[in-house]
């Protein structure tokens, strides 16, 4: 019996595998924005276990964008993202103040660095893609050249 041999396949997975992480990405952003706007519509007036749970959430919300937000290069980081950047190491080395609205400000200080740090990164992943731009009505669209 003839020895078959081995054949491999060598297959670019860069395309699908950003397309994959950029969905996630998304999902995580969207996730985020939607827990930071419904922590600002909180009363003042709002249960402690309640702001406790949203301040929990938005904790682990943020920590996982500042990741994300570091990586940007400083100089392309945006107003949004150096500004939320900043909230979030306060926020961190500093905690809830003292007072009876303590935590509740605290809570809407950490949906406000999320909001920022979301709008930085959907900036960011806005400027890097491909700019494609119609110079000819009735034609095909052009595409500006690669750097």
């Amino acid at each position: 019996m003839p020895e078959q041999s081995e054949r491999t396949v060598e297959v670019d997975l860069s395309a699908p595998l950003l397309q994959i992480a950029t969905s996630v990405e998304e999902h995580a952003e969207d996730e985020a924005e939607r827990d930071a706007t419904a922590a600002l519509a909180f009363r003042h007036t709002a249960q402690a276990a309640t702001v406790a749970a949203m301040t929990n959430q938005l904790l682990t919300r943020v920590e996982g964008l500042a990741v994300g937000v570091e990586r940007i290069p400083a100089c392309r980081r945006g107003a949004s993202g150096v500004g939320a950047l900043a909230t979030w190491q306060r926020l961190k080395a500093q905690g809830p103040a003292p007072d009876p609205l303590g935590n509740w400000s605290y809570m809407r200080s950490l949906a406000h660095a999320a909001l920022g740090m979301v709008t930085s990164l959907r900036d960011h992943r806005a400027a890097e893609q491909p700019q494609v731009f119609v110079g000819r009505p009735g034609l095909p669209p052009l595409t500006p050249p690669a750097p």
